[in-house]
């Protein structure tokens, strides 16, 4: 499976928070992309998403930042992976090419096993929260 770089900056935010105290203090977006070395620019839409779904508290203003707005044992990766996630589904086969379908559409049978695949892959992420993430 494939995580886009939304996925994974929305992890860097959260493992970041993390390990610096989760709750009490906050941080900037500038500031986790400066040690992150990564575009501010994006970095805010993530955080912006993050802190729409819950999983993030953002303040604004002088003193503002962002914190955690749970306790990362009670941020589940698999949750966090599909809503950063939202390109559907990994495998296209058997889908419509310039609107005809695949004439192996009868006879094939990886759709269904990289979907199997998919589906095993996310129960073990469903199965691990930001802290298990922490080394």
């Amino acid at each position: 499976m494939h995580l886009t770089l939304r996925t994974d900056y929305a992890f860097r935010v959260l493992i970041h928070l993390a390990r610096h105290g989760h709750t009490q203090n906050r941080m900037t977006v500038r500031h986790i992309a400066e040690r992150h070395n990564i575009s501010h620019n994006h970095l805010v839409k993530v955080v912006n998403d993050l802190c729409h779904h819950g999983l993030l508290v953002g303040t604004r203003g002088r003193n503002g930042g962002v914190s955690l707005a749970r306790s990362p044992k009670d941020i589940n990766v698999g949750h966090v992976i599909r809503l950063m996630e939202t390109e559907g589904e990994v495998m296209t086969g058997c889908a419509p090419l310039q609107g005809r379908p695949c004439i192996l559409a009868d006879a094939c049978r990886l759709r269904h096993l990289t979907r199997q695949a998919t589906d095993a892959f996310m129960a073990i992420l469903d199965g691990m929260s930001v802290h298990d993430l922490l080394s």
